[in-house]
């Protein structure tokens, strides 16, 4: 695990030069505000910040995992996640058919009564309000068009 951290490290810590480096060529500040060179250029330090504290330590703590074993997820977690690929594919084929707000109602209803063990009024009436404050935002806040389907919704 400790050598996939550090080559993990060393490929942000290139992608972070490249960042900075592409940034260079662009303006940093536009007049008086940030200009397209701003966000590349923090965002390339801050990841070569973190991926150089992500190499340290794997350096200090080279023989620290040595005698582990490797460990890989158990069956029930396996299955939790297949589970939720499953679910979710679900949810992205009815969402033409069934609208935005439905899909994402019956999403958040199936994950929390099927894999949460959350009861069954109880999972209906997070789903509906889940759906329903997304549908809000999108719809009322941000004046976003969702997805509707034969319900009109």
């Amino acid at each position: 695990m400790r050598k996939g951290d550090g080559v993990f490290a060393l490929i942000c810590i290139g992608l972070s030069l490249w960042l900075i480096l592409e940034s260079l060529r662009l303006d940093y500040t536009s007049g008086f505000t940030p200009g397209p060179g701003f966000q590349p250029f923090w965002l390339g330090i801050i990841l070569g910040t973190l991926a150089l504290f992500m190499l340290v330590d794997v350096v200090r703590s080279k023989g620290y995992e040595k005698n582990q074993k490797p460990r890989l997820p158990g069956k029930h977690s396996l299955f939790r996640l297949a589970s939720i690929m499953l679910i979710l594919a679900a949810l992205v084929y009815i969402m033409p058919y069934s609208g935005f707000v439905l899909a994402v109602f019956l999403f958040v209803s199936a994950i929390l009564f099927l894999l949460e063990g959350v009861g069954f009024l109880k999972s209906i009436c997070y789903g509906v309000m889940f759906s329903g404050v997304i549908f809000f935002v999108f719809r009322y806040l941000m004046e976003v068009d969702l997805p509707r389907g034969w319900l009109g919704l």
